[in-house]
């Protein structure tokens, strides 16, 4: 009877823990736009026309003719293919994952409940 009841009670919790379709639908779309408005900040600090062809490209209006669309496709291409474009790009990049590498390492190390101040590993339980 025991076992039953906390085989009912943590089947009860991990399925309230499960995310439902829609959770993970707005999930998905949450992260979708973090990263479109990350691509259109880092190619903002190489070209502010070609950023907002970017953002164009993620937010096409319904309403555009295929002329209009060719027409963006042609310009949108030809702005993003410059070799100065792509070196800008590729280091902002390369800046934004070395940023995020340096604030892990920091949250790692700067973490005073396990590591010291000084840096010497404690042990959890400070024995």
């Amino acid at each position: 009877m025991k076992t039953h009841l906390v085989l009912l009670s943590l089947t009860v919790l991990l399925s309230a823990c499960a995310l439902t379709p829609e959770q993970k639908a707005e999930q998905a779309h949450k992260q979708k736009l973090y990263e479109q408005n990350l691509q259109v900040s880092l190619a903002s600090q190489c070209d502010k026309d070609t950023a907002e062809l970017m953002r164009q490209q993620f937010n096409q209006p319904i309403n555009w003719t295929e002329a209009d669309k060719k027409a963006f496709q042609l310009k949108y291409i030809d702005k993003v293919s410059e070799p100065m474009f792509q070196a800008c790009y590729k280091m902002a990049w390369q800046n934004y994952i070395s940023q995020q590498r340096l604030r892990q390492m920091r949250d790692w190390y700067d973490d005073d409940w396990l590591w010291g101040r000084r840096g010497f590993y404690r042990h959890p339980f400070f024995w």
